[in-house]
């Protein structure tokens, strides 16, 4: 079982290398892609797809490049890898109208059922900020610097 492919891990590094610059900053793909050491071509691509689910924002030419469209805060797991992937599956089964053979006599459909609740519960609830936070990241991001625009809750 996948819940994610190499698309959504380097959207989420894109995004994490993103959440640490300054407010307002941006940066081009290219500093990323050598910082991350990924494919430019590649990071690019899932770039445009993240643009286009206005989670970054990117501009073209002098004085352009890329970087978050909201606070780090205001972005969750979920968004980011279903902006690049598509809707998120634990099985099959479970974002289809299409019924396997073995639909009928299935004893499992429950229990992928709940197991796929708590994935998406825990990837809708999870920030870039939260996993950025808790769970460290690569030394090539630098510091986390949180907006001044962020609400902290106390």
């Amino acid at each position: 079982m996948k819940i994610t492919s190499r698309a959504g891990d380097y959207a989420l590094l894109l995004v994490m290398y993103l959440a640490r610059l300054a407010v307002e900053e941006t940066t081009s793909i290219k500093k990323v892609t050598e910082a991350l050491k990924l494919s430019n071509r590649f990071l690019a691509n899932i770039a445009n797809k993240l643009s286009i689910a206005r989670i970054v924002v990117s501009h073209r030419g002098i004085g352009g490049g890329i970087k978050l469209a909201r606070p780090a805060s205001q972005i969750k797991i979920r968004e980011v890898i279903e902006a690049v992937e598509g809707p998120i599956q634990t099985m099959f089964c479970q974002n289809t109208l299409e019924m396997c053979g073995l639909e009928a006599a299935c004893t499992m459909k429950h229990f992928w059922n709940d197991l796929q609740d708590l994935v998406m519960n825990k990837l809708t609830t999870t920030t870039v900020e939260d996993l950025i936070k808790h769970h460290g990241a690569s030394p090539a991001f630098g510091p986390y610097k949180s907006s001044p625009h962020e609400i902290t809750m106390v």
